[in-house]
C-alpha cells in the first residue's frame, strides 16, 4: 500500500485546488461576530503525520454538513479546497503558519477508516512561560503553554448587568517562571469538573491557543474560543516536565540582583560575517537567520551514545563499543542529529542540529520515530518527519569552536533553533486590528463585578482558601517569592 498519496501540509500552495490531505482535527470552534452575534462559520486546527499544523475555515453556508461530520480528535481526508496566504494584519491567529485553507462547495470530507502513517494524538506549538511578557502586546497570535498547576483558587461568582458571571483563577509554573491564568464562566466550570476526576499529582496542564494579557500591571493568560486545556495527558512534553519536577532543582532559586549586569544580547550575523570571524570568537555564540535549503538524507540521522559514559560509541566488528569504558552495548542510547545546508543572501553553510531541539520541534523522541517507521513499513528510509525544516527560516544560535575559527572547519553546530516567527522577542505587532476577526475574544481584561473588579490570582479579597496547593516542602520559600529572572532577548537581523 502506498503511504504517500496524501500531500504534506507544508507543500500546500495556492496554485491549485485539487489537494488531498490526511489530517487529525485537533480543535473545532465557531466564529462569531462579537458586535452583532452573527455566526460566521467554523474554524479548525488540523495537523498531519509530520505534525505540521494549519488553520482551516468553513463558511456558515457549509456549516450544516461540517457540524455533523467533524469531531475533535478524529482523522479525516480533505479533498478539493482552496489555499490562501495571510495578509499579515490578521489578529489572534491560533496557528503560526503563513498559509490557511478554506472549504468550498467542491470540498469532500471523509473520515479516515483505513491504514496510513501514524498521526500523533496532539500537536502543540509551545512557548516558554518566560516568553509571555513579550507576547502580551502582540495581537497577532495565540499561544500554547505547558506548566505544573501550583494552586487553584476558589471560583469567584458575581453579577454583571443582572447576569451571573464567574471565573476561576489559578497559577502554573515551569520551575523558572510562574504565571496567573484565568478561566471564565463555563470554561472555568469545565476545568474544575475535570480536575476533580484526576487523582495523579502534580497536575500538569497544557493550554492551547491562550491569550497573554495584562490587568492592573499583572500578566495573566486567559482563553479564546479556540482555547483547549489538557490535563496529565500522555505526551512527551508532559513526561519531560513531570520528570524535571521530581528533581530537587526544579525551581530556579537564584535571585538576580538589580545591580547585576544583564547578560549581553548575542550578536546577529550574516554568513559572510560569520566566515570572517577570528579566534577571538572561540567558544562564543552568535545568531544567524537562515533558510534551510537541504536536509542531507545520506548522513545518518541519529548517533549512538554510551549509556554509562554519555559519549558517542563506535561500531567495532559489528557491535557497538565505547572507546572510553570499552563496554560492548547491544542497545546503546540513540539521539537525533540532522545535517542541513542553510543559506542567507550572503552565502551557504552546513549546520548540524542537536537532539534536544529536534525533539522540541517535532514533539517526538527518537524511539517514537523509529516505531513509526517500523509500523509504516518504510524500512531504512530517511524519516519523512525529519524533513520538516525544508524551505523554512530559522534563527540559529551557533556555537563557534576552535575547529571553525582556527582549523578551517566550515561545518557549524547549532545550540538553539527557533522558527523565525516563533522567537518570542522579535514580534512587531500591528497597531490596527481587523474589523472582523476570525474568532471572538472572551475578554481582554478581567470583567468588573460589584466588588470593584475581579482580583488577580493570589490577591483575591473574597476567597476563602485555595482549592489545592502544589508545593515542595524544601521549596516553600521559593514558591512564595518567585525568583527574578533575566530576560534574554534575541534580535532579528
Amino acid at each position: 500500500m502506498s503511504f504517500n498519496k496524501y500531500e504534506s501540509l507544508s507543500r500546500l500552495d495556492d496554485s491549485r485546488e485539487d489537494w488531498v490531505i490526511r489530517v487529525r482535527a485537533q480543535t473545532l470552534w465557531k466564529s462569531i461576530n462579537k458586535k452583532t452575534g452573527e455566526f460566521k462559520g467554523y474554524n479548525l486546527i488540523a495537523f498531519d503525520d509530520s505534525s505540521e499544523r494549519i488553520h482551516a475555515y468553513i463558511s456558515a453556508q457549509l456549516s450544516a454538513v461540517v457540524a455533523d461530520v467533524l469531531k475533535e480528535g478524529e482523522i479525516y481526508i480533505f479533498q478539493n479546497f482552496k489555499v490562501a496566504h495571510y495578509n499579515g494584519d490578521e489578529t489572534n491567529r491560533a496557528v503560526r503558519n503563513v498559509k490557511h485553507i478554506y472549504f468550498s462547495n467542491e470540498t469532500k470530507i471523509e473520515k479516515d477508516t483505513g491504514l496510513g502513517l501514524k498521526i500523533a494524538p496532539y500537536s502543540f506549538d509551545f512557548y516558554t512561560l518566560q516568553c509571555m511578557d513579550g507576547l502580551k502586546n502582540d495581537n497577532r497570535f495565540l499561544t500554547d503553554v505547558i506548566g505544573v498547576i501550583e494552586n487553584i483558587e476558589d471560583k469567584v461568582v458575581y453579577m454583571k448587568d443582572g447576569v451571573e458571571k464567574s471565573h476561576v483563577p489559578l497559577t502554573i509554573t515551569d520551575g523558572r517562571t510562574s504565571i496567573n491564568v484565568t478561566f471564565f464562566n463555563e470554561f472555568g466550570d469545565k476545568f474544575l469538573e475535570e480536575i476533580d476526576t484526576i487523582a495523579e499529582r502534580p497536575l500538569i496542564v497544557i493550554i492551547t491557543s491562550a491569550k497573554a494579557s495584562e490587568y492592573n500591571k499583572q500578566l495573566y493568560l486567559t482563553h479564546f474560543p479556540a482555547t483547549r486545556f489538557y490535563l496529565n495527558i500522555d505526551h512527551p512534553s508532559v513526561h519531560k516536565l513531570r520528570k524535571r519536577y521530581g528533581q530537587p532543582n526544579f525551581y530556579t532559586k537564584k535571585d538576580i540582583s538589580k545591580d547585576e549586569e544583564p547578560e549581553p544580547v548575542l550578536p546577529t550575523m550574516k554568513i559572510s560575517e560569520l566566515k570572517k570571524l577570528t579566534e577571538d570568537y572561540i567558544e562564543k555564540r552568535v545568531i544567524c537567520m537562515l533558510n534551510v535549503k537541504k536536509v542531507d538524507e545520506k548522513m545518518n540521522w541519529y548517533i549512538c551514545y554510551c549509556t554509562q559514559c554519555d559519549i558517542e560509541v563506535l561500531t567495532v566488528d559489528g557491535v557497538y563499543k565505547c572507546t572510553q569504558c570499552s563496554r560492548v552495548m547491544p542497545y546503546p542510547d540513540k539521539r537525533f542529529q540532522l545535517y542541513t545546508l542553510c543559506s542567507d543572501e550572503t552565502g551557504i553553510i552546513p549546520v548540524i542540529w542537536p537532539n534536544e531541539e529536534i525533539v522540541r520541534l517535532i514533539g517526538k523522541e527518537i524511539y517514537e520515530v523509529e516505531l513509526d517507521i517500523e509500523e509504516s513499513g518504510e524500512g531504512d528510509k530517511f524519516p519523512q518527519l525529519l524533513k520538516f525544516p525544508l524551505k523554512k527560516n530559522y534563527n540559529f544560535t551557533i556555537a563557534l569552536t576552535k575547529e571553525n575559527l582556527k582549523e578551517g572547519s566550515k561545518v557549524y553546530k547549532a545550540l538553539q533553533i527557533y522558527e523565525v516567527m516563533d522567537v518570542c522577542a522579535t514580534h512587531s505587532p500591528k497597531q490596527q486590528q481587523n474589523e472582523i476577526q476570525a474568532q471572538t475574544e472572551v475578554t481582554n481584561v478581567l470583567e468588573n463585578h460589584s466588588k470593584g473588579g475581579s482580583p488577580q490570582t493570589g490577591n483575591s479579597t473574597n476567597k476563602t482558601r485555595p482549592r489545592f496547593m502544589v508545593e515542595k516542602e524544601s521549596e516553600k520559600e521559593v514558591n512564595e517569592h518567585p525568583p527574578k529572572l533575566k530576560n534574554i532577548k534575541q534580535e532579528k537581523p
